[in-house]
C-alpha cells in the first residue's frame, strides 16, 4: 500500500510541474514509472533519482532516499536550495533549528533554504524518503556518493576526506551550519 501511495504522490507532485521544452510539444504532465528509475546503493543506504533536474530545466528534482541505521547527517544548511521531505517508510528523526521532531510514515517537512537542520532514521529500522530539490542539481551529489561507496566503504581509512572532497563540489547547496553569533 505504501508504494502505490508513494507512486501516487509523485505523481501528483509532477502533474504540477512546469512543462520542459521536451515536453512542451506534449503539453503535459511528466509521468514517472518507478521501476524505471535504477536503485543505488551509497554510504547511508540507497538512492533512486526519480526527476533528473535535467527533466524540469532545473526547476527542480525529485529523489527517494532510503537511510539506514544508524546514520544522520551531521547539521547542515543548504544555502540556495529548499528541501522537503514526505516519509514514505519507517520514521525520520530530523533536528530542525536546534529542535527535536519524529516524523513517520505520512509525515512531510518543507526545509527553506538556510535552515539548520540534520536527520536519519529515529530507530533501528531504515527510513525512506521521497526527496524534492528546488532548485535541481543536488541530486549529483548523491550520485557522486553511490560512486564513492564503489570503491570505498564508510569504515575505510580515508572514506571521511574523500567524502569531504564531494562535499566541496557542491558550496551552493551545502554548507555548514553557521557559527553561533558572538554575545
Amino acid at each position: 500500500m505504501p508504494i502505490r501511495f508513494a507512486a501516487s504522490v509523485a505523481l501528483l507532485l509532477l502533474s504540477f510541474a512546469p512543462a520542459t521544452r521536451a515536453q512542451s510539444a506534449a503539453d503535459g504532465p511528466l509521468p514517472v514509472i518507478a521501476a524505471d528509475a535504477p536503485s543505488h546503493s551509497y554510504d547511508a543506504g540507497t538512492l533512486r533519482v526519480l526527476v533528473p533536474s535535467s527533466a524540469t530545466e532545473g526547476r527542480f528534482a525529485v529523489v527517494e532516499l532510503t537511510e539506514q541505521p544508524p546514520y544522520r547527517t551531521p547539521a547542515h544548511v543548504h544555502p540556495e536550495m529548499d528541501e522537503s521531505f514526505y516519509v514514505l517508510e519507517g520514521t525520520l528523526a530530523l533536528e530542525l533549528d536546534g529542535r527535536s521532531h519524529r516524523l513517520p510514515a505520512g509525515s512531510f517537512v518543507h526545509i527553506p533554504r538556510g535552515t539548520v537542520h540534520a536527520q536519519g532514521s529515529a530507530d533501528d529500522r531504515p527510513v525512506r524518503l521521497l526527496t524534492t530539490l528546488s532548485p535541481g542539481a543536488f541530486e549529483q551529489f548523491f550520485l557522486d556518493r553511490v560512486a564513492l561507496a564503489k570503491s570505498v566503504q564508510r569504515s575505510d581509512p580515508g572514506f571521511q576526506a574523500r567524502l569531504l572532497e564531494i562535499v566541496r563540489r557542491y558550496p551552493r547547496w551545502l554548507a555548514p551550519p553557521p557559527a553561533p553569533a558572538d554575545k
